[in-house]
């Protein structure tokens, strides 16, 4: 008799696949809802033609992987689940999963009835790891750590459309019916290699060189369709899609600092981000789509905090890290000064701002040092220094204020750097 091999097997070698590794199912009593894919969410009047072809599907397949995928891995404390949270990502998934629809592919059932409209759901797991999965039966999970990473709706929109196509196009029932074909002429193999002489653990070890080879390049391709067709959703959907660039390259700056090998060849599951990110630029520009990364990650803030030590001081900070104390100057106190440092600066940050144009200047015959750059093509002071901050500080005048212009500086510059503009 033969039996239909259990979708179990699929996901017991998900290290080898690229849409998942760790997935679970919600605690009891959490409401997380079934999205539907159709024309439910009031999106953009955004024109957009793209043919994204069609996949075909099995009704009865993607319902007995759901199922598995809910039994195996309902392990308690593994999902966080968060009332407001989940209404976020629910929003931002209506709102793709209905562009999906929209955009295509267009989805052809197998089986012998219609099968329903595909439905998705999201889930967040209690994992530090910046991922995100896409498994049977619409079931999409994020982690904290890749919430965490995301700088901005835009960026996330992008890593929940990536993910949303990876369903639309039945990757994982694509990948799941290769590694069935190649079971299949694995035992073949393996039984001729016995009949001629070869060591079957040897030609074993083959086999599964040649199924990593095989079987990621396939992974390798995927990814690619993903991020082609999330720029598609995730413009549809409202969402700008430079936010999967600047993802994927702060993500390859990410790589570039954990040891790993420099070329993995045919056993590289993705493609690099950096290569990703290229590729997607390509994209936005065929769309003619303006790149701003600015637009989609976080930009620098400064802000006053009162000083705990003197009185009439205050405490001037730029992305969260402390510049200089600023003290009170004649019937202004510390905190006046450096409040109207703080609306300088943000100013000048919301225009363009950039730490090439920064300068520290003192004429001669002032007592006062004065740091200022270009805005917007336009001159403007930022933050002036005193004798009495630089006796706050410690330090001499025109040391002090060196110190306070290289901490800006070295604070926008990471800043450039983390939004991809350096």
């Amino acid at each position: 008799m033969n039996h239909r091999p259990r979708m179990k097997w699929a996901w017991l070698l998900a290290p080898l696949v690229v849409l998942g590794t760790l997935l679970v199912a919600p605690l009891d009593g959490q409401e997380v809802r079934a999205l539907r894919i159709g024309p439910d969410a009031t999106l953009p009047e955004v024109p957009l033609s793209i043919d994204l072809g069609e996949r075909r599907y099995s009704q009865k397949e993607e319902e007995e992987g759901a199922k598995e995928v809910e039994e195996f891995y309902a392990q308690p404390g593994r999902v966080i689940y968060d009332e407001r949270l989940q209404a976020r990502l629910e929003t931002m998934l209506h709102r793709i999963v209905t562009a999906a629809h929209e955009l295509g592919p267009r989805q052809v059932p197998v089986d012998a009835e219609e099968a329903p409209p595909q439905t998705f759901t999201i889930r967040v797991l209690a994992s530090s790891d910046v991922n995100a999965f896409s498994a049977w039966g619409g079931n999409i999970f994020i982690t904290r750590g890749m919430l965490e990473f995301c700088q901005s709706d835009d960026e996330l929109a992008g890593v929940i459309a990536h993910e949303v196509a990876h369903s639309t196009y039945r990757h994982l029932r694509e990948q799941s019916a290769r590694l069935r074909r190649y079971q299949a002429q694995q035992l073949l193999a393996m039984i001729a290699a016995g009949f001629m002489g070869i060591n079957v653990a040897d030609a074993g070890i083959m086999a599964q060189y040649v199924y990593l080879a095989l079987f990621n390049g396939h992974s390798v391709s995927d990814e690619q369709q993903s991020d082609y067709a999330g720029v598609y959703y995730a413009y549809r959907a409202g969402y700008n899609p430079v936010g999967m660039i600047t993802t994927f390259e702060r993500l390859h700056r990410w790589q570039m600092t954990q040891p790993m090998p420099n070329d993995l060849g045919a056993f590289q599951t993705h493609p690099w981000s950096d290569a990703r990110a290229r590729a997607l630029s390509a994209q936005l520009k065929e769309l003619g789509l303006p790149i701003d990364r600015r637009s989609v990650t976080h930009t620098l803030t400064a802000m006053v905090r009162t000083s705990t030590n003197r009185p009439g001081a205050a405490l001037l900070y730029v992305a969260n890290a402390e510049l200089f104390e600023v003290a009170a100057e004649g019937e202004r106190d510390g905190l006046t000064r450096a409040a109207d440092m703080t609306l300088d600066l943000n100013q000048a940050f919301l225009v363009g701002l950039r730490s090439g144009s920064l300068s520290l200047r003192h004429d001669e015959g002032e007592a006062n040092w004065r740091i200022v750059g270009l805005a917007g093509l336009r001159g403007v002071h930022l933050i002036t220094i005193t004798p009495a901050d630089a006796e706050l500080g410690g330090e001499p005048l025109p040391e002090f204020a060196q110190r306070v212009y290289n901490r800006l500086r070295a604070a926008f510059r990471q800043a450039e750097v983390e939004a991809g503009v350096a």
